[in-house]
């Protein structure tokens, strides 16, 4: 079942879990790292939340930052935490399927588990050609998406140490759920998204109008060691439940 952010409290259990389970912390490293240097440069942060890395965008340099998702509660969050701390970020409820026309011209779209929601290479040739219309020529899309590769790792991967667990169906398709469940130390958070391979994000994105469809995994960030036990990691590195997709607007 698709995952609703304005039902009960699933944007706010969604927010505590971000901010606090250790797969965050590498998820947040990861795409900061592969997004680089944002001096000077408009960005448009798409399935922004509560706007977690709207916000680190911003202070990292970006002269100019929208963030942009479906959910009106998280917007509202978003807008929330804008209100307390401003930092010149606007937040707009809105579909990223929806093709801009005239183009907007961002020289960055930057997308936290935005693609992953696709359930077939329909939907997903939808959010590529949305992405597409707001990026300008020359400009980047950068995101970080559930691995493909959890549907052939052998037995499903352990990630309870890090606060995720993970339910895939008894065999592969499109459009297969990938179930996760966010443990927080008072609740829990269920989170379906889908399965489309690596060859269909790169043809979509392609098809849209983006090249050089770069595929990387997470990367630790220097104090990740700091708090845990040796080998905490090792898990994640060597069956990595996302990976980063990189590629330039023609």
């Amino acid at each position: 079942m698709v995952t609703d952010y304005d039902e009960g409290d699933t944007a706010e259990l969604y927010r505590r879990a971000k901010n606090t389970l250790p797969i965050f912390q590498v998820d947040t490293y990861s795409l900061m790292q592969r997004i680089g240097d944002v001096s000077g440069l408009a960005v448009l942060d798409v399935a922004c939340g509560d706007g977690h890395f709207t916000r680190l965008l911003r202070r990292a340099g970006a002269a100019r930052v929208v963030g942009l998702d479906v959910s009106e509660e998280m917007i509202r969050l978003a807008r929330e935490q804008e209100a307390a701390d401003p930092l010149g970020i606007d937040y707009v409820v809105e579909d990223a399927r929806r093709v801009i026309d005239p183009a907007q011209q961002f020289d960055l779209a930057a997308a936290a588990f935005l693609l992953v929601y696709a359930r077939s290479r329909a939907e997903l040739a939808e959010m590529c050609r949305g992405l597409a219309s707001r990026v300008r020529t020359g400009g980047r899309f950068v995101t970080i998406t559930v691995n493909p590769d959890l549907y052939h790792f052998g037995p499903a991967p352990d990630y309870g140490r890090y606060g995720l667990g993970l339910r895939l169906a008894d065999h592969v398709y499109e459009g297969a759920p990938i179930n996760f469940t966010l443990r927080l130390p008072d609740a829990e958070l269920e989170i379906e998204n889908y399965y489309l391979p690596v060859e269909a994000y790169r043809s979509e994105l392609q098809s849209a109008g983006f090249t050089d469809v770069g595929v990387y995994g997470p990367a630790l960030p220097p104090d990740a060691g700091a708090d845990h036990e040796p080998g905490f990691w090792d898990e994640l590195l060597a069956r990595p439940v996302f990976v980063l997709l990189d590629c330039v607007k023609a």
